[in-house]
């Protein structure tokens, strides 16, 4: 492995900031059918494959990747949890199309909603979920645009949770691709819905519902484990799918396609193209310590720094681990450090130019020197 250069520097805490990169021009044209389609390596968010992905579709329920998003955040921060009922509205119940017929003033488990919109795209359960966290469905779409605009989706708009057809509701294959890549951000938390091929709400009930998931490649292409898909008369049919071999995860989305069959085909088409060029090279294993900052010579402190995940890094086949630049920094200069706090990242660049960073948190605490510790060590040296 290549020697790490220790930089010590002050800097904004600013990290992972998405800057859309250039699009990459394939090697070969995959004679995809789908008006627009991209192919994206969610670490990096670099694009490896695109076709017209800056052009403006209707998304349909590709749409509820980011209520999803939402949910699984406010999740995360506690301000919601999977165990709170969620009482339902007569506009929620009130919405057609995808549903698991929910009724006015039914109670039903958040966690149940969730598995409705992942598994069975349910627009009667999103729209339930949305008013609980938001309180009305239009503050729910509102956060929605905001996190939009957050995560550099500037080709998107929604007017509704649902994907429901709108000549103000729109977006693009990019734009659908970076959501996913954020949402898959989330690991089991929500793959273990997207992927489950079938399922149950009410299960133990007199009204059991039998979700299926409307993802049918599913079945047939290993390592795929979601994510939304999509259809309205107006938009065809939409994909936005992720897959995961050795090592390597892809996202794709295909938008506007013609048939069923063909929105999978482009689909494998994408992520066999994919595969076919990136390979996972492990650098760091979960809690490894990657480098020793010295914090003060004359008083001997030191602090040693670790990631607290796994670090593998995606490479293209024709690069070589030996040729990767990598930077520890620290970016906390005080003098005091609390165990397991952040206070710099690892940044690690590829020949080509893709660069990955991630956290690294302190291994041990380290005190703030005052000037009776600098006296007392100069006495410990001078009668040593």
């Amino acid at each position: 492995m290549n020697k790490i250069f220790i930089t010590f520097v002050t800097l904004c805490t600013v990290f992972m900031t998405l800057i859309k990169p250039n699009l990459v021009k394939a090697e070969t044209e995959l004679d995809l059918c789908a008006t627009s389609a991209v192919l994206i390596e969610p670490i990096s968010k670099k694009i490896i494959y695109a076709k017209n992905c800056d052009e403006k579709l209707y998304p349909a329920s590709m749409t509820k990747m980011m209520g999803l998003y939402l949910i699984l955040e406010a999740i995360d921060n506690q301000i919601i949890s999977c165990n709170d009922e969620v009482l339902i509205s007569s506009y929620a119940s009130s919405m057609g199309g995808t549903q698991i017929f929910l009724e006015e003033n039914e109670k039903m488990p958040l966690e149940d909603l969730l598995k409705a919109v992942a598994i069975n795209s349910a627009n009667d359960a999103i729209v339930a979920l949305g008013e609980h966290l938001a309180s009305s469905n239009d503050n729910f779409v509102k956060m929605m645009n905001d996190k939009a605009k957050e995560f550099g989706m500037n080709n998107t708009h929604f007017v509704n949770a649902t994907g429901f057809d709108d000549p103000d509701h729109y977006t693009t294959a990019y734009d659908m691709a970076i959501l996913g890549c954020n949402l898959v951000g989330f690991g089991d938390k929500i793959l273990k819905y997207t992927s489950m091929q079938e399922g149950y709400v009410r299960e133990n009930t007199d009204k059991p519902f039998w979700l299926v998931n409307t993802n049918k490649l599913l079945k047939y292409y290993e390592g795929l484990d979601g994510l939304k898909t999509g259809y309205t008369k107006l938009a065809g049919y939409n994909l936005t799918a992720t897959a995961k071999r050795n090592g390597v995860r892809l996202v794709s989305t295909v938008m506007h396609l013609d048939s069923i069959a063909h929105r999978s085909q482009d689909t494998i088409r994408l992520l066999d193209y994919g595969f076919s060029k990136l390979k996972a090279v492990s650098l760091y294993n979960k809690d490894e310590v990657v480098s020793t900052f010295v914090i003060d010579e004359i008083l001997k402190k030191y602090l040693q720094v670790y990631v607290k995940e796994e670090i593998k890094i995606i490479l293209e086949k024709s690069e070589k681990e030996e040729d990767l630049q990598i930077n520890a920094v620290l970016e906390k200069v005080d003098g005091f450090y609390k165990k397991d706090d952040i206070v710099g990242y690892l940044e690690v660049k590829t020949p080509s130019g893709v660069v990955f960073k991630y956290n690294l948190l302190a291994l041990n605490e380290v005190e703030k020197p005052n000037f009776f510790s600098y006296l007392l060590n100069i006495f410990k040296r001078l009668f040593a």
